[in-house]
């Protein structure tokens, strides 16, 4: 019974601050500052080509009054499995973070996750949005969901041995991102070793792990490039989903004016431009591999990609059925999302 009285009490008392910092800001013309916390470097696609300037947009629109400042590499907190609690939290005002390395709270969201779902990073998108008030907003009650988008397909990447069949994969340990990737990669004859896309390369260059299932934007963003030398493609993996989660307090606590920018510069629109981003640069850096001389990118004959394809839905067939039990409705939601056979 206290505890929960203290709880309501810390919780009246930072919402009191929170609001009482923001018309403080206001009455004596001072910027209010947010706090964006992420876990990459500052030079990745999503700082540079997305986050950075959507914080430059809302400076801009609010005459400087509202100022969004990046903490990039885990400054506020090491651990990218964190970074949806930290949002909840508030030890930032706004998280980027991926769904899938806390995969049990976002059941729903990461059926973008699935083979044959969503054909690029844009479709990706825009069917989680098609779908987010009735099926996902449920997962979100506890922060301001300001983006919500997915990534291009991904690949996978080796360093030693390359894999030209799908036998070839039989015994060797595939790094994933979450759980329903890991059920897809073990239906394939792996090994799943879960882990956040900053151990990669770590992983891959000591032989933690022989081989990655990631997007080929870790080519250069994470300096994937340096440590694998095979490039697989031909597999219809699905989407990794991504988040830029706000503190449901400090976005409360905002005045009216810097509410409406916020709403004005996120949503659907800022989701794309992530999505957009992610396309985008994942071919340019397969293109530089395929182009280096010192890498290998290969494409699956006609033959082992249905043989690889069609384990794989039968794998998405087996985990959208484990999620109907758990009461999950999978099967509602795919089909809200026009997603394919």
């Amino acid at each position: 019974m206290m505890t929960g009285i203290r709880t309501i009490v810390r919780a009246a008392t930072f919402l009191f601050t929170v609001t009482s910092l923001a018309l403080f800001y206001q009455s004596a013309g001072l910027a209010q500052e947010l706090k964006l916390a992420h876990f990459m470097s500052p030079k990745h696609p999503m700082d540079e080509s997305m986050m950075s300037p959507w914080a430059a947009e809302v400076a801009k629109l609010s005459n400087s009054s509202l100022k969004v400042r990046i903490y990039p590499g885990g400054e506020l907190g090491k651990g990218p499995q964190e970074q949806f609690k930290r949002a909840v939290d508030g030890i930032a005002d706004i998280t980027f973070g991926l769904q899938g390395y806390t995969s049990k709270q976002f059941p729903r969201t990461t059926l973008i996750e699935l083979p044959a779902v969503a054909a690029d990073a844009i479709a990706a998108t825009n069917k989680m949005w098609d779908v987010f008030d009735k099926h996902l907003a449920v997962e979100y009650q506890r922060v301001k969901v300001l983006a919500l988008w997915g990534n291009e397909g991904p690949l996978l990447m080796s360093r030693d041995k390359p894999i030209r069949k799908i036998d070839d994969l039989t015994g060797m340990k595939v790094r994933v991102p979450s759980k329903d990737q890991a059920d897809l990669i073990a239906a394939l004859g792996a090994t799943p070793v879960s882990m956040p896309a900053s151990d990669m390369y770590r992983a891959l260059s000591t032989g933690v792990v022989d081989a990655l299932m990631v997007p080929s934007t870790v080519i250069s963003s994470f300096k994937i490039g340096e440590v694998a030398k095979y490039y697989t493609t031909g597999l219809v993996f699905g989407r990794s989903p991504f988040f830029l989660a706000m503190n449901k307090r400090t976005y409360d606590g905002l005045s009216k004016e810097h509410k409406a920018i916020i709403d004005k510069t996120t949503g659907r629109s800022l989701s794309l431009v992530g999505a957009k981003v992610y396309e985008e640069e994942g071919a340019k850096d397969l293109d530089r591999v395929r182009k280096s001389g010192k890498h290998e990118v290969i494409a699956f004959s006609p033959e082992e990609a249905k043989k690889g394809n069609a384990l794989l839905v039968k794998a998405r067939d087996q985990i959208v059925a484990r999620l109907e039990k758990e009461g999950v409705p999978a099967k509602s939601i795919l089909a809200a999302m026009g997603a394919a056979n």
